[in-house]
């Protein structure tokens, strides 16, 4: 977890957020998500139809691009 990730690398559907969790480097963000079931309604892609939003530290470590669950946001 050597390094943050620019924003330009992340996921169509993660936004960014000024979250820090301060267990490590990298940058938060919230996303929608499939589950990998082929008959959930999330397979579709549509994000009205994805779950989440869910919270994930993008990194990279030794040069590649990594992310980690950190959990649900908080109240918003």
């Amino acid at each position: 977890r050597d390094q943050s990730v620019d924003t330009e690398e992340l996921p169509k559907t993660a936004e960014p957020v000024d979250e820090s969790d301060g267990a490590g480097s990298g940058t938060v963000v919230k996303e929608k998500v499939t589950c990998g079931d082929d008959s959930c309604k999330c397979a579709s892609g549509d994000p009205a139809d994805m779950h989440g939003p869910y919270l994930y530290r993008y990194y990279r470590e030794n040069g590649t691009m990594k992310s980690e669950y950190i959990g649900k946001p908080g109240s918003e």
